[in-house]
């Protein structure tokens, strides 16, 4: 759960690329607006919530500043949000991956799970955002996308 928790940004940094092998170029800058959106949210939230980190129960790492809402959640479930209609074959995997990072910052003590569920919550929140946000670049023509203009008769 360390690991996880920790090397989060090693796999933000490898779904980008492969965002960026495998889709698109415009589907990887539309990712990484995703991220910079969830991540300023994130930062942005904590000192309106103002919820203490857990003193008693860290036993694995050290942290700082305010708990609500888990970042790293937010995050997570926002990729999730975004990148399961790409993920084909590998839903289930995109959203254990999600699951398993936002129970990985209560596991090691960073976290009360109210903090993961508000995180999770509003990173789908985000996550669907930006799938609208691209749902509308197609249909104006702004993104590769976009769909034929009707056939004339």
């Amino acid at each position: 759960m360390l690991f996880v928790s920790l090397e989060f940004d090693y796999f933000l940094f490898l779904i980008i690329a492969a965002l960026y092998y495998y889709r698109s170029r415009q589907e990887t800058i539309l990712f990484l607006a995703l991220l910079i959106s969830a991540w300023s949210l994130a930062l942005a939230l904590k000192p309106v919530f103002e919820v203490p980190r857990p003193e008693d129960v860290r036993f694995v790492t050290c942290t700082t500043g305010y708990s609500m809402p888990s970042g790293h959640s937010l995050i997570s479930f926002a990729l999730a949000t975004f990148l399961h209609p790409r993920a084909g074959k590998y839903k289930l995997l995109v959203w254990a991956f999600a699951i398993t990072v936002s129970l990985s910052r209560i596991f090691i003590g960073v976290h009360y799970p109210s903090d993961v569920i508000v995180g999770a919550f509003i990173g789908c929140l985000v996550g669907f955002f930006w799938l609208y946000v691209e749902k509308m670049l197609i249909k104006y023509g702004l993104f590769g996308n976009s769909p034929e203009p009707p056939a004339e008769k």
